[in-house]
């Protein structure tokens, strides 16, 4: 299916991940607001996390972008050098 990957594989795997998920949170037992507690411990674990990993990518994403213009304006000096001398 092209570049990405099949939507109904992701779909299924979204699913079981809810199940999964949900399956998980009765098992840790208490009422409702235990349960919602827990699921807030883990966001605020992993949220920062993922932020970070965002920000790192964001970086990764600026130093490619700062690369391809450096290789272009080195690309049209060259150019620019070889219309010049009539190349």
């Amino acid at each position: 299916m092209g570049n990405g990957g099949d939507p109904k594989k992701l779909k299924a795997k979204i699913q079981a991940l809810q199940l999964n998920t949900a399956a998980l949170l009765k098992l840790l037992g208490g009422n409702e607001n235990d349960r919602l507690r827990f699921w807030e411990i883990v966001k605020g674990i992993t949220t920062p996390i993922e932020v970070r990993l965002v920000d790192h990518q964001i970086d990764i994403i600026q130093g490619l972008v700062t690369q391809v213009q450096t290789s272009i304006k080195a690309l049209e000096k060259t150019a620019k050098q070889i219309t010049a001398g009539g190349g």
